[in-house]
């Protein structure tokens, strides 16, 4: 019989097992945080494309005009006549009191303007739920049909105010907010003195930040950092 390349085979020795699982747990240790990294920033990525799913659904786009034009210039929310504390993406799959699209007038409620949702936690952290801490204009009901980011927590939408005008709404600065990825709303909806819209993002952390109707004075942070 031929030998095969000259030599005999033979199995690893009980040494050499452990120096092979070794070397493959050191691997897999240095492959966890590449591993992670690259979930979160999927996850980042995700939550902007939702976010300007939201956008389009919202101000229209190419898949035609949205909530704002068929409502006459209004925000989602519950009726013409409710005010800022009734903001809620929820409108953007059921129509509220808004009237039913007329072809003939083409003013109207004609969704559901986004195809899909998710349920918004039965328990949210407290900035998604405390308007004295200046984060939303409306109390988001745990169970409630919502846009959801790639975390599940609920995208908001925020008008800033002026709390030294009267409360004045500045709708030029309307703005989807996303917690990020601790899960915590950072993004307030009302500053004092100068700094009314915090254009530098200070007040940001890793929130995501998309204005409706004018570029961002600032930025989020870039998804390759999370």
């Amino acid at each position: 019989m031929k030998r095969c390349s000259g030599f005999l085979q033979r199995g690893l020795t009980l040494l050499e097992l452990s120096v092979v699982l070794l070397v493959l747990i050191a691997l897999a240790g240095l492959m966890v945080p590449y591993v992670v990294g690259t979930g979160q920033m999927a996850m980042c990525q995700a939550t902007d494309a939702t976010m300007h799913a939201v956008k389009e659904a919202i101000m229209g786009g190419s898949a035609g005009p949205g909530f704002y034009a068929d409502t006459l210039g209004y925000y989602p929310k519950n009726s013409r006549n409710s005010d800022l504390t009734d903001i809620n993406l929820t409108y953007l799959f059921k129509p509220g009191e808004f009237e039913s699209y007329n072809p003939k007038t083409a003013v109207g409620w004609r969704g559901p303007y986004l195809q899909t949702g998710g349920v918004a936690p039965a328990s949210l952290d407290a900035s998604f739920t405390d308007t004295s801490e200046g984060k939303v204009h409306q109390v988001l009901t745990g169970g409630q049909e919502q846009v959801l980011d790639a975390w599940g927590k609920p995208i908001v939408l925020q008008i800033p105010i002026d709390t030294n005008d009267s409360n004045k709404p500045n709708f030029d600065y309307a703005r989807l907010v996303s917690a990020g990825r601790n899960g915590s709303l950072d993004t307030a909806i009302a500053y004092n003195g100068s700094s009314v819209y915090h254009p530098d993002a200070s007040d940001r952390n890793d929130d995501r930040v998309l204005y409706l109707r004018m570029p961002d004075p600032d930025h989020n942070e870039p998804c390759d950092s999370y």
